[in-house]
């Protein structure tokens, strides 16, 4: 089986109606999923669904995930298209499901997280990899769901090397201050011709911490599932629940949380040209970024009381208003920091060699693995959730914070690391101007009160929620008890997504010396595709 190629856009009402004729049915009622089209598809026409799905251009698969509240695991699918997005619910009644990233090369990932979690994989029983528990996660071992029957088969290893290739085995510790990875790379000296990760060094089982805890209760955690996206994840996290909750907080509040967002992409985007200076050897260069980084996580810590923004974000509304005369002082100076570092580094030249055509992706690499943010937007794919403003956004009462400045989505075709970097630059030239428009149109901490059942509320419902992170397209889902406590919540950082397309960058005709620089531009972290 292959994957399909993509044939017209349809819409939403378009894309119900071609489900409806292979079985699907519609939720309207109580249990759908607040916030996205909801459709129940039967387990024998889940396959044809997801050609379907997989086929129809401007429709991509955002994520894929299992609970088992039910008699049976449902195994539901987020689908991001043109007017919002749509999740189908199927029950599997055996321990296995049709191949889907056959069919949708991106939900391969989430096939491997499935089976460790839940014991269910596809029918075919193709080879899938450990993703997120260590070797010596045990019966007793927390998981979201059952034990599989057979630990996962490990596909990226042992590589069998010819000729004049050998493995070179790199990590999990690599150096000061960076996060745990394990890199398996076969190269013959150079070139480097196969690459492999283990990623389960970082499972901090934040889902499985999260049940049976309020919204309230969870944010701490769902900010800290990764770190560097904070507020990204908070913000999509929060999202769901309130969608869940059939509340949305004031237009004020989702001000305050747009400008954490945008300040969040900033630091991230100067993080990232420090690692570009620091993989290219150049100390100069570094010094400056870190500088600029240093003066953004000092406006962050003014304006929000943190440097890494947490707090910011509370279900409900935002648990901290910025101070808006500090960031209309201090932010051109520290992003003119920034600028200036970026306009000297495009002067030199042999940084810019470093750069070009080194890791490179294509567009329909990256449309085929379902890639999100500047990895993706560097391939020339204009894919951002900050345009989707329909779904928990539209609750606001003025809607989405997003929808009043157009937000203008930086892309690039290269499709390699200096691609990469310049939609960055792009993008955070582009996060000032929004900031100063929040900042123009009102902030407020302030938060909508979460219901309780105590008080004749009923909490229970499910909600889909997303924002855009500095690694792209966060999706959360959450599933809340008639107590408002959550049963099940899905976190799906954007490094879940674009980790895959760095093992085919890194394949694509570049040098051992060539992956540091791969992995900086990329800008992912560990822990967000571990959780």
């Amino acid at each position: 089986m292959t994957a399909v190629e993509p044939r017209a856009a349809g819409t939403r009402e378009s894309l119900v109606r071609q489900l409806a004729g292979l079985g699907g049915l519609e939720v309207r009622d109580s249990g759908a999923t607040r916030g996205a089209v909801t459709i129940r598809i039967p387990a024998e026409t889940l396959e044809a669904a997801t050609h379907a799905l997989a086929g129809m251009a401007g429709t991509r698969l955002g994520d894929m995930f299992a609970d088992n509240n039910g008699d049976a695991p449902t195994l539901r699918l987020v689908w991001a298209h043109e007017s919002g997005y749509l999740v189908t619910e199927t029950e599997i009644e055996c321990d296995q499901y049709p191949p889907l990233s056959d069919i949708a090369p991106a939900a391969f990932v989430e096939e491997c997280e499935i089976y460790e979690q839940f014991g269910i994989r596809p029918a075919t029983g193709k080879p899938l990899n450990r993703l997120m528990l260590p070797p010596h996660a045990g019966p007793d071992f927390p998981r979201l769901g059952h034990r599989p029957a057979r630990p996962p088969d490990e596909a990226h290893a042992p590589h069998t090397v010819e000729g004049q290739a050998f493995e070179f085995p790199f990590g999990p510790v690599r150096q000061v201050g960076v996060e745990s990875l394990y890199y398996g790379l076969v190269t013959s000296g150079e070139e480097v011709v196969d690459l492999y990760l283990f990623t389960w060094h970082k499972h901090r089982g934040v889902e499985w911490r999260l049940r049976g805890k309020t919204p309230r209760e969870a944010i701490f955690l769902a900010e800290r599932a990764e770190g560097l996206s904070a507020v990204a994840v908070g913000w999509a996290f929060a999202a769901a629940a309130e969608a869940a909750l059939g509340i949305a907080p004031s237009s004020a509040a989702a001000r305050t949380r747009a400008v954490a967002l945008e300040l969040e992409r900033l630091y991230n985007h100067a993080a990232a040209t420090a690692a570009l200076c620091q993989a290219t050897g150049l100390t100069v260069g570094q010094s400056a970024a870190e500088i600029a980084l240093e003066r953004l996580l000092r406006v962050n810590a003014a304006a929000f009381g943190h440097r890494y923004l947490f707090g910011v974000i509370d279900p409900g509304g935002a648990g901290r208003a910025p101070d808006a005369d500090v960031l209309r002082r201090e932010l051109p100076g520290a992003y003119g920091e920034l600028r200036r570092a970026a306009d000297a580094l495009l002067a030199t030249n042999s940084f810019v060699d470093r750069l070009e055509a080194t890791g490179i992706l294509t567009t329909e690499q990256a449309r085929r693995l379902g890639l999100v943010g500047p990895v993706a937007r560097a391939t020339g794919l204009a894919v951002d959730a900050r345009l989707n403003t329909s779904g928990p956004r539209g609750g606001y009462p003025d809607g989405s914070p997003y929808a009043g400045p157009s937000v203008k989505v930086v892309t690039a075709d290269g499709g390699d690391v200096f691609a990469r970097f310049q939609v960055m630059l792009g993008e955070a030239a582009e996060s000032v101007r929004l900031i100063v428009e929040f900042l123009d149109a009102g902030t407020a901490a302030d938060r909508t009160m979460l219901p309780v059942k105590g008080d004749g509320e009923v909490g229970g419902g499910t909600g889909l929620g997303w924002a855009e992170s500095p690694r792209g397209e966060v999706l959360a889902w959450v599933a809340l008890d008639e107590d408002g406590r959550i049963s099940r919540a899905r976190l799906r950082p954007g490094s879940v997504r674009n980790w895959r397309g760095f093992d085919d960058a890194c394949r694509s005709q570049n040098v051992f010396t060539d992956i540091p620089i791969i992995e900086a531009s990329f800008w992912l972290t560990a822990a967000g595709l571990a959780r």
